[in-house]
């Protein structure tokens, strides 16, 4: 069961109910709102990037340092009054289970997509919608990058940790779990909005 986004001095309005509705619709199991002026791009998180364990770190427009810099991400931050945080959720057999850690990034993956096309649906564009997603880019089997511009560029999310935040902190936040207890998975995105 989806949990609400928390009531705060940035939510209660239509488009965040409307927002609310259509993440609940896509079939994320938990969300929560907050404001997007307590984000903060962090370097240790773009660190972590470049240790380059996903293997996207320099391959890709949508990982770092192809999506701009944390200065870049700080001052987007800044331009939305409103963000809330959603989440899949796996439950594995043990600690080792690839199969539903596979299946829960392609839920994830898919349920994203979904929301993207319910957003693009209400006319919402960029300037007043931001989707942030989960993971490295998928779209294209290569990258252009650096070489070429971006083949999708409407197309392309980067994730929460390639705009530099730290996802606890984001989970915190909006007063959900980052952790949902042992032998559990949580991929999370999040939206920023006007």
């Amino acid at each position: 069961m989806a949990e609400a986004a928390q009531e705060s001095s940035v939510g209660g309005s239509v488009d965040t109910e409307l927002m609310q509705q259509m993440i609940e619709q896509s079939g994320f199991e938990f969300q929560g709102g907050f404001d997007p002026l307590d984000l903060v791009a962090r370097d240790e998180v773009r660190e972590m990037c470049a240790a380059d364990t996903c293997r996207s770190y320099n391959k890709s427009w949508a990982c770092p340092p192809g999506c701009g810099e944390i200065e870049d991400s700080n001052k987007t931050f800044k331009l939305y009054e409103c963000g809330i945080v959603f989440q899949t959720v796996a439950y594995m057999e043990d600690e080792f289970d690839f199969e539903t850690t596979m299946a829960a990034a392609r839920d994830h993956r898919e349920r994203f997509n979904k929301l993207v096309e319910m957003v693009r649906e209400t006319g919402m564009n960029r300037d007043t919608v931001l989707l942030i997603g989960a993971g490295s880019c998928t779209i294209c089997p290569e990258c252009s990058y650096p070489d070429a511009p971006c083949r999708y560029p409407e197309k392309i999310f980067p994730s929460m940790e390639a705009m530099g935040l730290m996802v606890s902190e984001v989970c915190v936040s909006a007063g959900i779990p980052y952790y949902h207890g042992p032998q559990t998975l949580a991929y999370s995105s999040c939206v920023l909005f006007k």
